[in-house]
């Protein structure tokens, strides 16, 4: 049975769900499953990356984030160093609604995490020595503050790795890998929606001229990486927004929150609500 690790027992500050390891493999380490997600940079040594059924190579510079149902695992290490760093993927303590429409970001911890359990996915983010040296001075920086903990420690971790997000975002955009091409087209058909998942009349073609693609090559890319189509994506995009505000604020009718996602009929809304959370929004909230 795939052993499952928590996220609270690697805490060091229970108030914030996030935990930042060096980690040292000299041995393989077995598949596994987690209820968080990580996001961890190869800074020395080689291995092999186990995800799901698929084998990808690692060497120095090599960035990668797996989300935490996935089975992973490392195998054939020789002095393998990374860094790691532990996060709640529903509430990513470096996550605000303009990092979320850089296609980089959509690309390294929306599409490959996805794409890696599903393909035999080439595309991902490997620093050159430059950029793995920047990287660096930011992550003592964070280990520094999630360490020791001065005064404001928290909107300074906070800070610091929305400057390590936006950093590896920007890195990935530069890239010119073909396969990384491909996979920030789909990014910026992601961005797209989360621009105006909110109108009700936005498609597939709209989608697809964002991304400057066909619509039959962007719904091609949404079946080949995500497994779903533009329609269900947009659908599952406006029900977790109707989600966080019916937790953010309990004022709103049922009505505006539907209205707020696209909706145009609440009574929708909450059937479709209910069929994706488990319960109605009222429930719900």
């Amino acid at each position: 049975m795939t052993k499952t690790y928590m996220l609270k027992s690697h805490q060091k500050h229970k108030h914030i769900r996030f935990v930042y390891e060096h980690g040292y493999h000299e041995h393989d380490f077995a598949l596994h499953k987690h209820d968080f997600s990580e996001l961890f940079i190869v800074f020395e040594g080689s291995g092999k990356h186990q995800v799901s059924e698929w084998v990808y190579p690692l060497s120095k510079g090599d960035v990668f984030v797996i989300n935490g149902e996935v089975e992973h695992g490392f195998k054939d290490v020789d002095n393998l160093r990374i860094v790691n760093l532990m996060f709640d993927s529903k509430v990513p303590l470096f996550e605000s609604s303009h990092i979320k429409l850089l296609p980089g970001y959509q690309a390294l911890f929306n599409v490959e995490p996805l794409a890696r359990k599903n393909n035999e996915y080439q595309a991902k983010l490997t620093l050159d020595l430059v950029q793995l040296a920047r990287i660096e001075e930011l992550l003592q920086q964070i280990n520094f503050e999630y360490n020791n903990a001065p005064n404001g420690f928290e909107p300074m971790l906070s800070s610091l790795m929305q400057q390590l997000v936006i950093t590896l975002s920007r890195t990935y955009q530069g890239a010119s890998q073909e396969s990384n091409q491909q996979t920030l087209a789909l990014s910026r058909a992601l961005v797209y929606i989360e621009q105006y998942f909110s109108k009700t009349s936005l498609n597939s073609e709209q989608i697809a001229q964002a991304a400057y693609m066909s619509k039959r090559q962007i719904e091609r890319l949404f079946r080949q990486f995500l497994h779903t189509s533009p329609n269900q994506y947009i659908r599952e995009v406006q029900l977790n927004h109707g989600a966080k505000i019916l937790k953010e604020d309990a004022s709103l009718s049922i009505q505006a929150v539907s209205e707020m996602c696209g909706f145009s009929d609440s009574n929708y809304f909450s059937k479709c609500f209910k069929n994706q959370h488990g319960v109605s929004p009222r429930q719900y909230r």
